[in-house]
């Protein structure tokens, strides 16, 4: 997988899991599933295809946490309509 792959798949398995208590037991097997195939793909990145991955899901991260506490609380700025595109 490339490293663009990678932070795709990062991204779904963080989103996924803000749901693992409503998950059944068939998506949980999944989600470790997805978890192993980035963990064997992570480890065989370069060290610096490593460091943009890291770089990239932080900022992604950071976008996604504003946005969920934004929709959960509304923000003073857009009381929970954000546009942030993921």
């Amino acid at each position: 997988m490339s490293r663009e792959d990678l932070l795709e798949l990062k991204k779904e398995i963080t989103i996924v899991e803000d749901f693992a208590e409503e998950l059944d037991e068939q998506e949980l097997k999944q989600l470790d599933e997805l978890k192993k195939m980035f963990d064997n793909g992570f480890n065989k990145l370069s060290d610096d295809d490593k460091k943009w991955l890291n770089m990239e899901f932080f900022k992604w991260i950071e976008l996604y946490i504003n946005e969920v506490s934004c929709t959960a609380n509304g923000c003073s700025g857009c009381a929970g309509g954000c546009d942030i595109e993921f």
